[in-house]
């Protein structure tokens, strides 16, 4: 394994974890709607940018150059990754949904991830997910974070972990090179979140902070950070990527002490370290096959 793959997992965590922080911090400007139509083409512009680079710098002239099959295919994934996810983990939070108990409905994900995937799991696989699943719930009840639950609320959320789930078996199937993949998807996501616009909610102040917030979304979350998750996907089984989502909340935890000096109960730590043995386990066992 070369340095850049090692530390892969490492920076993915840490760049989507950071996130859930940027987001709170750019809601105090903005409607949803807003925020997600500027960062869906705020990263539809860098993904195009990093596209005419490659192209000037290399003879992949037709880089962006798709049949009309794989065009559809790189639509739909984004449909998934960069609308459904987004737009239903938004309002999910929109209707009352702790962060705490959305991130207990995302924890699935690493057990849909191979079930849509159809991935073979060993037995001691199968109880390395449950662990790891339990270890989140165990963080998060720790966090003091579970509170309302709204029908509708937990319905966006299991839209939500679908969503990811789903398109992240669709992206690691993809013949696509993912550079152009996460362009088109984004490129679709801004076209559909400009054409909602006029019905939902408007509302924007544009500030510092706000600013931040959103180059912050743009370029290292929306843009880096997917450009690094469809890397992990073309290297690894979609379940050992999708195991790492169980360390995304812990991350989240300690970024939100460090950011806003929210306090670490002593049961959320206890989390962290079962969701970080179960998810070591679960890549040793992977690693021997």
């Amino acid at each position: 394994m070369n340095v850049p793959e090692r530390y892969a997992p490492l920076l993915f965590l840490l760049m989507w974890s950071s996130g859930a922080i940027f987001v709170k911090l750019g809601l105090e400007d903005a409607s949803v709607s807003v925020f997600l139509t500027v960062r869906a083409i705020g990263a539809t512009l860098a993904l195009g940018v990093v596209c005419a680079v490659i192209v000037q710098r290399t003879n992949m002239r037709t880089l962006l150059v798709l049949p009309r099959p794989l065009l559809l295919r790189a639509m739909v994934i984004g449909l998934l990754i960069q609308v459904g996810y987004q737009a239903a983990y938004f309002l999910a939070l929109d209707h009352q949904l702790t962060p705490g108990v959305l991130a207990i409905i995302l924890g699935l994900q690493p057990i849909l991830t191979p079930a849509l995937a159809r991935e073979r799991l060993e037995r001691a696989s199968c109880c390395y997910l449950g662990l790891g699943l339990a270890g989140l719930i165990i963080a998060i009840l720790g966090a003091r974070e579970v509170g309302a639950v709204t029908a509708i609320g937990v319905l966006f959320g299991l839209v939500s972990v679908l969503a990811i789930s789903a398109g992240s078996v669709m992206q690691k199937r993809s013949v696509i090179h993912p550079i152009a993949s996460a362009f088109y998807q984004t490129l679709t996501a801004s076209c559909v979140f400009v054409l909602a616009l006029p019905f939902t909610q408007l509302a924007l102040n544009v500030t510092p902070q706000f600013l931040v917030a959103a180059t912050w979304m743009i370029l290292i979350v929306s843009t880096c950070a997917v450009l690094l998750l469809f890397y992990m996907l073309s290297r690894k089984a979609a379940s050992q990527v999708g195991v790492l989502f169980y360390l995304v909340p812990v991350v989240t935890v300690v970024l939100d002490y460090i950011v806003f000096g929210n306090t670490i109960s002593w049961v959320t730590l206890f989390g962290a370290l079962v969701i970080v043995v179960a998810v070591r386990r679960f890549s040793q066992v992977h690693c021997r096959k």
